[in-house]
């Protein structure tokens, strides 16, 4: 090495420790959510050397924490390019594609970063993450075991971890985890929402509305809080804080999420002050909003439900011939809404029957994948399964397999209650001629009245958000549900919500009579059972028996011409 090269070098080198120097400091103000200093040394680190990996990276995460994602993405995809093989860049891009719902994009990109280092803690992270977001609960708590196993005592780790034992119906768990962080880390808004939907699920309502009434009074611009505070009739909002909402409401910028969280918030805050009038224009502009970010093919659904009226048109030689003799499947179907959750609380209730919930087994292995707008070639693979006598024993194997890890009590039979298996009853009689089945019958606008003004997670009943398609969709399972009485009513309950509410008793006896079980005064008092409840329907199961949902659609009449009239 020559003496100017040893020169050179010492330069570099002092240019190193100075861009170092302002990248860490930096970091330090980022971390304390001083953004503008942190951006102040960020770029001064940048101006001293354009193409250092980590100063960009960082200009990355900044920027997505001031939800600038397009900025972000640009910066993470410069990184990139820059190292290759950088997989933290790799992994902040992964999250990007996570916010912007490309769902696909982002596990590549979690894979790859991965592949690259298999024990960073912060991807494995965010692959547990990316499970629960697309409801694949094994995963998720397969992955945040293995973060939690590389760093025990990683915050995030930790609130991963109990996000996945939610999923999985290990409510205690998680509990006890996301309750140990909220002492420890008091600030963090995301701990303490998670722990109240922990107790919101576990029936612990007035802990949930407690804590997120406490955390939107500290500081009410968080929209994640608005939701549980407005749902408690209890809480007023101020004029201050009204003014604030509509305002960001006007803004062409805000994001579609926040939009459709806000608009629900605030129906479910004018409607527990009985101002219908605001209450359903909410309702309204909150359901287009969210309507437009991904439309429904209505067109492929019903091409798919006369595709499944077709292949049981067929006369179809195989029927099984084993009978299980406990852990009996009961399938709790119907539109979501019709009554299912009420439903399996009160046979839950049954020292005899546990409650699994909404399970996507069936749908799983039968190769179909999603019982809602499946493609082409799922329908094919489900098609190719129902002509082999040994997939179908398959299905019938594995779905037993997976159906008794959710047996909690020995119980003679346990509930599967995804009420879009009404699509599969066909193969429900084939496969599983032991089972039990229910139909949820609701009358027609209460039932899509109730779904209109529910928001689901993610986009999984986007056929609900638009009232003309939703009208349709309900005619369209009628039809489908006329099918299969038509060729196995003897062999299907129908529960009629009606009838149930005005004569709980009764019902509730046909019920169990139905399960071939002795009566258990217990079905009663189904909202004194202790048990994870996921759905929408979460906080009317906890209560007595009430008939406050019949016709509580006309409360919003003027709103709900489109749906009042696609259901005549």
């Amino acid at each position: 090495m020559n003496r100017q090269e040893r020169r050179r070098l010492k330069k570099n080198n002092k240019l190193n420790q100075a861009v170092n120097r302002d990248l860490l400091e930096g970091i330090k103000f980022h971390t304390n959510k001083d953004y503008k200093k942190a951006e102040i040394l960020y770029k001064k680190a940048l101006a001293s050397e354009p193409a250092n990996y980590d100063v960009i990276r960082h200009l990355g995460i900044l920027n997505q924490d001031l939800e600038k994602y397009e900025e972000a993405y640009n910066f993470f995809i410069e990184a990139v390019k820059i190292n290759p093989q950088g997989f933290e860049a790799i992994n902040n891009l992964a999250t990007i594609h996570i916010n912007n719902k490309n769902y696909d994009l982002a596990l590549k990109c979690l894979n790859r970063s991965l592949e690259i280092n298999g024990n960073y803690v912060p991807t494995i992270n965010n692959l547990a993450g990316y499970y629960h977001k697309v409801h694949e609960p094994k995963k998720a708590l397969e992955f945040s075991s293995k973060s939690l196993s590389l760093q025990p005592n990683n915050p995030l780790a930790r609130n991963q971890h109990g996000k996945a034992l939610i999923d999985n119906n290990r409510l205690e768990e998680a509990i006890e985890i996301l309750e140990e962080l909220c002492l420890e880390y008091p600030d963090n808004d995301n701990f303490k929402f998670n722990l109240s939907s922990a107790y919101r699920e576990i029936g612990e309502i007035e802990k949930s509305n407690k804590l997120a009434s406490e955390n939107f009074k500290r500081d009410f611009k968080k929209i994640s809080f608005l939701l549980g505070y407005t749902k408690d009739k209890g809480n007023k909002l101020s004029a201050e804080q009204i003014t604030y909402y509509e305002t960001l409401l006007k803004k062409d910028d805000l994001h579609h999420d926040d939009r459709t969280s806000i608009s629900h918030s605030f129906f479910e805050y004018y409607k527990n002050q009985k101002d219908y009038q605001k209450a359903g224009g909410y309702l309204v502009s909150g359901n287009n909003t969210h309507y437009s970010t991904r439309e429904f093919n209505l067109e492929r659904e019903e091409q798919y439900f006369e595709k499944m009226k077709s292949l049981f048109s067929k006369k179809i030689d195989f029927i099984c011939k084993d009978r299980a003799t406990n852990r009996i499947p009961i399938f709790i179907c119907g539109m979501p809404r019709s009554g299912t959750t009420l439903c399996e609380q009160i046979l839950s209730s049954h020292s005899k029957i546990t409650g699994a919930g909404e399970l996507n087994y069936l749908a799983d292995i039968s190769n179909i994948s999603s019982a809602i707008s499946p493609n082409n070639q799922q329908m094919n693979d489900f098609e190719n399964t129902l002509n082999d006598k040994k997939s179908l024993m398959n299905v019938r194997k594995l779905y037993l397999e997976k159906l008794a890890l959710h047996d909690q009590k020995n119980s003679n039979y346990i509930c599967d209650k995804m009420p879009h298996n009404f699509i599969f009853i066909g193969l429900i009689r084939i496969i599983l001629p032991e089972a039990k089945i229910i139909y949820c019958k609701r009358d027609p606008i209460d039932n899509c009245f109730s779904l209109y003004s529910h928001k689901f997670v993610e986009t999984s009943h986007q056929y609900s958000y638009d009232q003309k398609v939703l009208a349709h969709y309900y005619k369209m399972h009628t039809k489908l549900m006329d099918f299969w009485l038509k060729k196995s009513k003897n062999d299907i309950f129908i529960l009629d919500n009606e009838k149930l509410v005005n004569n709980q008793e009764k019902v509730s006896k046909q019920l169990v009579e139905f399960c071939d079980l002795k009566w258990e005064k217990e079905c009663l008092e189904f909202y004194k059972t202790k048990r994870q409840v996921r759905t929408a329907s979460i906080e009317q199961v906890r209560k007595p028996m009430n008939n406050k949902s019949l016709g509580a659609w006309k409360k919003y009449e003027t709103y709900l011409q489109d749906l009042v009239s696609g259901l005549k």
